[in-house]
């Protein structure tokens, strides 16, 4: 009875070494995997902090592309700025020689060749600094030659067109001759009148004055006077 006794516990002892030995390992499994769990989160933090890195990189290496664009469209710009300045000053200098030279044409009494010229100009040349200029001396030149009609037609257009011209009062008076000269007086006093008026300090103020006062003041009519009696010759009789 006492050997079956030590029997079963040996039994029991000898079932028990698997479990114990299984215990051992699954504990030992646990402590490999936490550890490998351990060296992986460590990888993890790693490989996102390189992906951070990259990431940044990335964003900077784009704002640099970015910027090199800008630098390459604004050099691109300023050579085609550089370009179409050039043609401008070219234009202006073109533009500028045919105003001055139809000015000198004007001054020389060459008023069919001034016109001409002043014409060309306006044409190729629209949008040009001396436009309202070489208008006024457009109608000078009309009103020079002898032609009324486009004189009165470019000076209307002047003041319609530039107001604030520094030319807009002697257009003015320009205008208002014209209109004399056309025996249209009412509309001559009325630009005189408003000249005077608007520009009392013109330096023509005086023959605006002048020709505003011989406008209204009427012709003296020529009076015949013929005697009431004619004479008689008296005839001495000896």
């Amino acid at each position: 009875m006492k050997r079956l006794g030590w029997v079963v516990l040996i039994g029991l002892f000898a079932m028990q070494a698997p479990f114990n030995a299984l215990a051992l390992n699954v504990e030992k499994v646990a402590k490999d995997n936490y550890k490998n769990l351990k060296k992986i989160k460590k990888s993890n933090r790693k490989m996102v902090g390189h992906i951070e890195q990259l990431q940044q990189q990335q964003k900077i290496s784009k704002q640099k592309i970015t910027e090199l664009f800008h630098l390459m469209e604004y050099k691109k710009s300023s050579n085609v700025v550089k370009e179409t300045m050039a043609r401008v000053r070219e234009e202006d200098r073109k533009a500028k020689k045919i105003y001055t030279s139809a000015r000198s044409l004007l001054v020389t009494d060459q008023y069919s060749q001034s016109i001409d010229l002043f014409l060309s100009y306006l044409d190729a040349y629209p949008n040009n600094n001396y436009v309202p200029d070489a208008t006024y001396w457009l109608g000078k030149a009309y009103a020079a030659k002898g032609d009324r009609h486009n004189a009165k037609k470019v000076f209307v257009g002047f003041q319609s067109d530039y107001p604030l011209h520094h030319k807009f009062s002697n257009s003015m008076h320009e205008l208002a001759v014209i209109h004399h000269e056309i025996k249209d007086d009412k509309k001559a006093v009325e630009l005189l009148e408003l000249m005077i008026k608007k520009f009392p300090n013109h330096n023509s103020i005086f023959q605006v004055k002048a020709l505003l006062k011989e406008i209204q003041t009427p012709e003296a009519e020529e009076v015949v006077v013929i005697d009431a009696e004619p004479k008689t010759e008296t005839t001495d009789t000896k």
